[in-house]
């Protein structure tokens, strides 16, 4: 926190007036408003002018909210505002303040004269409590629980930012303001909503304090009182917006590598996936594809490249080229005189010339993304593009980056944006994301009934609206794969489920070893690409001998059958922003092991994946939580509440399925839409009572959005002499693709007699195997199976 003769606290404040949501107060210092916008989020705004500014977000989505009961409470010491799940208190003498659950449970809280301004400087000091973890905060290196650490807020191209490489490195690409605390078993939120720079302190300097500043604006605070993790992720993403569902071939495995220099490597590298046998749904085109860097061109490696993008799409490959924001400084690039036309580049400090700087295309200048005129303009460019056949769109470079110190934009270049005229220091991590709002509009008007794919490396809070994230230059080391994990479990808790690591790591040369165990994870992340720098050996599937490339097209395989059960996930994000890769805590917060847990993780509530983080190792201990738990290899069962030791020889991923599991799975295909779903195993493994909510649309189109899916409950439930299967009818306006519904009843000792609808049906039993199977006819009404 800064403090001294220009730091400014909250203090002698008086009550302004009361508003139907919310309370107002002034003092010397600032403008204090609080306000209810559900029973559970509540929100602290303060600001040093004399009113407050009209709601000008780059991160918030819901502007309107319906009004909950609220009751304001004023005395002259102190003003709460309350509703059914809590309420925020500030005293008027020193403002100090504290957010508490209906139980009076503190959840937040600053000390007196700990709020306020230095400067330009708006900060607040938090209290920690014992054993009090903080997790989310968007995209970071380093540990799970984030207790300890000093968090930077900034975009920065971080080449390389393993813990191992940068020990001490606090920022990287995406910034996410946002953080979850879990005390005295509950969780609550807190984000920040400010583009700008701000620096976390979470207990580092001094133990049991939350040390936030920013640089630039308002403090603006969102309390979000939980208490379950799901109530704080879901209301958090409702907030800043959920993801639209992708198309569905952005779930395959995907190939990318900086770069496949030429037409005729990427043609060769297809044949070998096809020739090989291993599945691939798309290939990135790097910065190589372009005419010496030129955004949205190809270059002479690159001749007829209409022709060479058909000829991908024949074989079932999608193409997704790079689009960096720096537009080339040539006076004779169509792009770049168009945006002149337009005006569309960031102006320097001074704010008269547009501000040109060295990226990979030489001295360029950049597009004004918050600026609705250059965003479509930026659009048009791209669409322009798409119609050669570009299936998707990867956004780099975003940060923004640039090759000279500061090593992005200078902090006082100007941006003429939508609400009004900003310095870039007050907009910095906002730039990137609006980047990727240009880009999914491009994608539309290209396509309007197509879904868009697009990927980003830098991001604010929000990015889920426009674009899948991952997490930028990683390593390949061992420890980069580990860190994986945790980088990826707090993204999907910061309200971004898409989002994965480049599969063997981008800078320096795996191993094969490191190589196939990043595969078995990565396969199980909601983004699935092998990404490897231009200096580094080849990395593809098959770069490492036989050994592991059989060991990669299992896996990637495995990921294909997996399909029904991952997209259902997709669209359960899409509906409540619930994350597709979970810690154990989303599901078990209440075991303060499953809590600490940080290198397993949960695919949805079914499928716990422990996978092998270091080198050698043939075997590691896996932590299960309460109830049943089945080796997916094996079968054998397993009590939770205890760890257990797992083999995971070379070829063998540490994974188990919950007791009670319905798991989807569909033959193996070279990609995605090499056919239809016609046939679907079900997988029923024993348990008390589940539920699978069975989920189709076309994959591609937004028809989605109106109604054109299909949907049906199918539930499991045991009782003393049977257990029950049941679909429940459809819902939706599309009829199902489903065909036949081949039943796998796991862990069966005996040979089962089912009923389908009453009727008596034959399974065939397997006893060493331990399974029976049976066919059932898809139909659009309700089938209820019967097990004894």
């Amino acid at each position: 926190m800064s403090e001294g003769n220009a730091w400014r606290p909250l203090r002698h404040l008086t009550l302004d007036r009361e508003l139907s949501q919310a309370a107002r107060l002034t003092c010397d210092a600032a403008l204090v408003e609080i306000s209810a916008l559900a029973e559970d989020l509540l929100r602290l705004r303060v600001t040093r002018k004399k009113s407050f500014a009209p709601r000008r977000s780059w991160a918030v989505m819901k502007k309107i909210w319906p009004a909950v009961p609220v009751a304001i409470h004023a005395t002259n010491k102190q003003v709460t505002v309350q509703t059914a799940a809590g309420r925020f208190t500030l005293r008027l003498a020193d403002g100090a303040w504290q957010v508490e659950d209906a139980q009076r449970l503190t959840l937040f809280s600053a000390a007196g004269e700990k709020t306020g301004f230095a400067d330009e400087q708006g900060s607040t000091c938090l209290k920690l409590v014992d054993n009090e973890k903080l997790f989310g905060l968007g995209e970071t290196s380093g540990p799970f629980d984030k207790r300890g650490l000093v968090r930077e807020f900034w975009n920065a191209d971080a080449l390389g930012h393993a813990s191992c490489i940068h020990a001490s490195l606090r920022n990287l690409y995406v910034s996410i303001p946002f953080a979850i605390s879990y005390r005295d078993g509950r969780m609550a939120g807190l984000f920040w909503d400010n583009p700008g720079r701000q620096v976390w302190d979470l207990g580092q300097r001094e133990l049991d304090q939350w040390q936030l500043r920013a640089e630039t604006g308002d403090l603006d605070l969102y309390f979000f009182l939980g208490p379950q993790l799901a109530d704080v992720t879901g209301r958090f993403s409702e907030l800043t917006g959920r993801m639209p569902l992708p198309p569905r071939w952005a779930l395959g495995y995907q190939q990318s590598r900086y770069s496949y220099p030429t037409r005729e490597r990427v043609e060769e590298i297809a044949r070998l996936f096809r020739r090989k046998q291993i599945p691939c749904d798309a290939l990135h085109l790097d910065i190589h594809h372009m005419d010496d860097y030129r955004v949205f061109t190809f270059g002479k490696a690159f001749p007829r490249p209409k022709e060479m993008l058909a000829r991908l799409a024949r074989r079932g490959f999608k193409a997704v080229a790079i689009v960096d924001p720096g537009v080339k400084d040539d006076r004779k690039f169509a792009v770049l005189k168009r945006g002149k036309a337009l005006d569309a580049f960031v102006k320097a400090p001074k704010g008269r010339k547009d501000f040109v700087g060295r990226v990979w295309a030489g001295k360029s200048r950049f597009p004004d993304f918050t600026n609705a005129e250059v965003r479509a303009w930026w659009a048009k460019e791209q669409a322009r593009f798409q119609k050669l056949g570009v299936a998707g769109f990867w956004n780099d470079m975003n940060e923004p980056a640039t090759f000279d110190p500061p090593k992005t934009l200078p902090g006082k270049c100007v941006h003429r944006s939508d609400h009004g005229r900003v310095s870039h220091a007050e907009i910095h991590n906002a730039y990137g994301l609006q980047m990727a709002r240009a880009s999914r509009k491009g994608a539309l008007e290209a396509a309007p009934e197509r879904r868009p794919f697009i990927i980003s490396r830098a991001g604010y809070a929000g990015i889920q609206r426009y674009a899948a994230v991952w997490t930028g230059d990683n390593s390949s080391t061992w420890e980069h794969l580990a860190e994986s994990v945790p980088m990826l479990l707090n993204l999907s808790l910061s309200g971004v489920p898409f989002c994965g690591a480049d599969i063997g790591g981008f800078l320096d040369s795996a191993t094969g070893e490191l190589l196939a165990r990043w595969t078995q994870l990565a396969a199980f992340t909601p983004f699935f690409r092998n990404h490897s720098n231009i200096e580094s050996r080849d990395q593809e599937p098959w770069a490492f001998g036989p050994g592991v490339e059989n060991i990669c097209r299992y896996y990637i395989t495995m990921r294909y059958q997996l399909l029904p059960y991952l997209y259902g996930l997709f669209a359960e994000a899409n509906r409540t922003g619930v994350p597709i890769m979970r810690p154990l805590g989303w599901h078990y917060q209440n075991d303060p092991v499953a809590m600490a847990a940080s290198d397993q993780f949960l695919l949805g509530a079914d499928l716990l994946v422990a996978p092998i983080l270091r080198p050698g190792a043939v075997a590691r201990s896996v932590y299960l939580p309460r109830g049943t738990w089945f080796n997916f290899w094996t079968g054998e069962a397993f009590d939770g509440f205890q760890h257990v030791v797992a083999e995971g020889g070379m070829d063998v991923l540490p994974l188990f399925v919950r007791g009670g599991a319905l798991l989807p799975m569909v033959p193996p295909r070279e990609f995605i839409d090499a056919q239809p779903d016609e046939l679907v195993n079900l997988h029923v493994w024993p348990g008390e009572r589940s539920l699978l909510r069975w989920y189709e649309d076309d994959g591609a189109s937004e028809s989605y959005r109106r109604g054109d899916w299909h949907e049906r409950d199918i539930t499991l439930a045991r009782g003393r002499r049977k257990t029950e299967v049941r679909w429940s009818e459809a819902r939706g306006t599309r009829p199902t693709a489903v065909k036949t519904w081949r039943i796998v009843l796991r862990e069966v000792r005996r040979e089962p007699r089912v009923r389908i609808n009453g009727r008596r049906v034959p399974a065939h039993f397997t006893e060493e195997m331990r399974l029976a199977m049976l066919e059932v006819r898809n139909v659009e009404g309700a089938i209820v199976m019967e097990v004894r």
